[in-house]
């Protein structure tokens, strides 16, 4: 495996080598025993990943159920929708 393939992995799996594919996982500890490069990017991927995996700006529980409800409460005409029967305007 070389630094780059170790990289993609990385992008595709994780920083936690138990959770990749077995022989995926072989030849990352084989590279990860000689490259300081490859270290230095299982590093920075187990950092970011404990960063985002702690973080504390969460959203209330329910808020989406809530926003929902609410969406769904208004009558149609103030959710966008003509009174000619047109179709609602599409998010994406």
């Amino acid at each position: 495996m070389t630094d780059e393939e170790f990289r993609d992995r990385l992008d595709r799996h994780g920083g936690d080598l138990a959770l990749w594919p077995a022989d995926a996982a072989r030849d990352a500890r084989r590279l990860l025993l000689r490259s300081v490069k490859a270290q230095a990017m299982l590093d920075e991927m187990v950092t970011m990943e404990l960063a985002l995996g702690h973080s504390e700006d969460r959203p209330p529980p329910g808020l989406a159920d809530r926003i929902f409800a609410a969406a769904f409460r208004l009558p149609p005409s103030d959710r966008g929708f003509d009174e000619d029967g047109d179709q609602p305007p599409r998010l994406m």
